[in-house]
C-alpha cells in the first residue's frame, strides 16, 4: 500500500474536475490546448489550475509567458502554486529553471508524487494536466494515483497521429477518453473518430497567427484558437 496516496487526495480535495490533456504522439499542439483550456476556464469565472506534467521538458510557462527563473512558487506549509492571469500554475520548471530533465522511470514516479504532494490547490473547478506525448508512465500514474482524472486526447487528420488515437481505442485507457480534440483540422475526421468510439469535441483550423502571441497571453486568448478553445471549454463544463 502507498502511504502517498492520501496525503494526494487531501491535496486534491477542493478540486471539482481533474481533466488531463493527452496525445500519442508529440507537434499536436497538446501543450497550447491544455494551457488555453485552464486559461478559458480562468476567463469565463471559474477558479482553474494548470499542472505541467512533461517533466522531462516542461514548457506550458513558456505559453503563459512565466520567467522561472524569476518567479518562484511560495513556500507555506507546501507549495502554493503560483498565479498567472487567474489561473493557479504549478511545474517543475520552477526548479529546473526551465532546462530539460533527463529522468529515468523512478524518477519521474518519485516528482511525480512529490508535487502532488506538496502543491497546496485552492477550490477549483477543473485543474488541467499538460502531460508527455506517448503513454508511459507519467499517463499510468495518473490513473493510478488520480483515479476520478477524465482524459481529452488531441490529435492531427495525418495518418500517424490518428493510428496512435486508434491503438489508444483498443486499451484499458479508451473507457476514461471524455473526448478528442482534432487540431490543426484541414479535413473532418469526425466520422473515423466516431468509429473508434470516441466523441469529437472541436475540429480546430490551423491558425497561422498563434506562433507570435506564445508568450502574450493577452494577445493569446484572442485568436481564432482561443475562440474555438472556449466553444470546447463550455462543453467540457456542461
Amino acid at each position: 500500500m502507498d502511504l502517498k496516496n492520501p496525503a494526494i487526495m487531501k491535496r486534491l480535495e477542493g478540486i471539482e474536475r481533474i481533466i488531463a490533456v493527452i496525445s500519442g504522439k508529440g507537434g499536436v499542439g497538446k501543450t497550447l490546448i491544455a494551457s488555453a483550456m485552464a486559461l478559458t476556464i480562468a476567463k469565463i469565472g471559474f477558479p482553474s489550475g494548470l499542472l505541467d506534467m512533461d517533466f522531462t521538458n516542461s514548457s506550458c510557462h513558456l505559453v503563459l509567458g512565466v520567467d522561472v527563473s524569476k518567479e518562484k512558487p511560495i513556500e507555506d506549509i507546501g507549495i502554493l502554486p503560483v498565479k498567472v492571469h487567474g489561473v493557479e500554475f504549478m511545474s517543475v520548471a520552477f526548479y529546473s529553471r526551465g532546462e530539460a530533465l533527463p529522468l529515468r522511470g523512478v524518477e519521474i514516479d518519485n516528482i511525480f508524487r512529490e508535487l502532488l504532494i506538496i502543491t497546496r490547490w485552492s477550490k477549483l473547478k477543473a485543474l488541467i494536466l499538460d502531460t508527455p506525448s506517448g503513454f508511459g508512465d507519467v499517463i499510468l500514474n495518473i490513473t493510478t494515483y488520480l483515479p476520478r482524472a477524465e482524459f481529452i486526447a488531441v490529435t492531427t487528420p495525418d495518418t500517424l497521429s490518428l493510428e496512435t488515437l486508434k491503438r489508444l481505442a483498443g486499451t484499458y485507457m479508451s473507457g476514461k477518453i471524455s473526448g478528442v480534440i482534432v487540431n490543426m483540422s484541414y479535413k473532418s475526421i469526425r466520422s473515423s473518430i466516431e468509429k473508434m468510439g470516441f466523441k469529437v469535441l472541436a475540429e480546430i483550423p490551423r491558425y497561422n497567427d498563434l506562433e507570435g502571441c506564445i508568450g502574450n497571453v493577452d494577445r493569446f486568448m484572442k485568436t481564432g484558437f482561443a475562440e474555438k478553445i472556449e466553444e470546447t471549454v463550455q462543453k467540457v463544463l456542461d
